[in-house]
């Protein structure tokens, strides 16, 4: 996707409750027809050990449970600090053991929550939610969250969210629409690499899918934290987000670090740190590996680089 375009954004007036769609319990009759468990069948969980452990034949199961409709079903898993979450196992990229629940994006969720220790009354933006896995296990492991604003455009997962949103300890609202640097419209595309539903960009232009920024719901002056996971329009969250991060009183930020995306934009991610740095001054570390991370150099220098997420905050 080539970047776009933005006007800066004190030029964008729009009311916040446009980009927004409350949690509502309409979407829970919908979100139940398929079968609720606690707790995912065992022939799965047999599956999903037998893949973390390499044993042959563990993906094929999953493949002839799938086949056999033996996971067209929700599970409700419960996560620390009484966070409930319902993952839909008939959905491919959502067939999860509560391990894999778990383990998503551990180090980056563990540091982020270790930097908000030091915060109060955060305002967590989750750009690119899915079905809010993120904003759960960060509200399951920390108690400084005290809102969730999550985007998701993808319409299939949308009563997903909202209901996963609703079971939060904290307020939280569901925006189904894509975060950007512009109000407008556009539409989802899958990259020629890879036909997940996690892997879809946004495109802007003509389509059925409404755009928003961040600056529009009008979060100035609180402590923020802004997830963006949006498959290459990292850049164009933030510049939507300028504001919102100038005023913070503190700010955390993370950016994904894919080097196929990365291929793919033909920009690296560095130049989303860059631009914080040109709103105020960021420290930055990798989440993996602990690393520091310089912005005079790119992240990324070959196609072959693991994905990564880079967390910065504010002194």
């Amino acid at each position: 996707m080539k970047p776009t375009l933005c006007a800066p954004a004190s030029t964008q007036a729009h009311s916040r409750l446009a980009g927004l769609e409350p949690v509502s319990s309409g979407d829970k009759d919908t979100l139940l027809d398929r079968r609720t468990v606690t707790r995912a069948p065992l022939l799965l969980r047999l599956a999903k050990t037998m893949v973390r452990h390499r044993i042959r034949g563990g993906d094929r199961l999953v493949e002839i449970l799938d086949q056999l409709g033996l996971l067209d079903m929700v599970v409700q898993y419960q996560l620390g600090r009484g966070v409930g979450f319902s993952v839909p196992l008939f959905r491919p990229d959502t067939c999860w053991d509560q391990r894999e629940v778990e383990d998503y994006e551990r180090q980056l969720i563990h540091l982020l929550c270790r930097l908000l220790e030091r915060l109060s009354d955060v305002v967590l933006f989750d750009c690119g939610a899915d079905i809010g896995t993120f904003s759960a296990l960060v509200c399951a492991e920390s108690s400084h969250v005290a809102r969730v604003i999550a985007f998701e455009p993808n319409p299939e997962v949308a009563a997903f969210m909202k209901h996963n949103l609703s079971q939060l300890p904290v307020p939280s609202e569901a925006v189904t629409k894509a975060a950007g640097c512009f109000m407008g419209t556009g539409h989802l595309e899958f990259p020629d690499y890879d036909s997940s539903e996690h892997a879809r960009f946004l495109v802007p232009g003509d389509g059925p899918l409404e755009v928003v920024t961040i600056d529009s719901f009008g979060v100035r002056g609180a402590n923020v934290a802004i997830k963006t996971d949006v498959e290459g329009g990292e850049l164009e969250v933030l510049e939507g987000a300028a504001e919102t991060i100038s005023s913070a009183r503190k700010c955390v930020v993370t950016v994904e670090s894919n080097p196929r995306v990365a291929f793919r934009i033909r920009r690296d991610p560095v130049e989303c740190l860059r631009f914080l740095q040109s709103l105020r001054p960021f420290n930055f570390v990798i989440a993996e590996t602990s690393e520091s991370v310089e912005t005079s150099a790119p992240l990324i220098k070959d196609a072959h680089r693991p994905i990564n997420n880079v967390i910065g905050w504010t002194e």
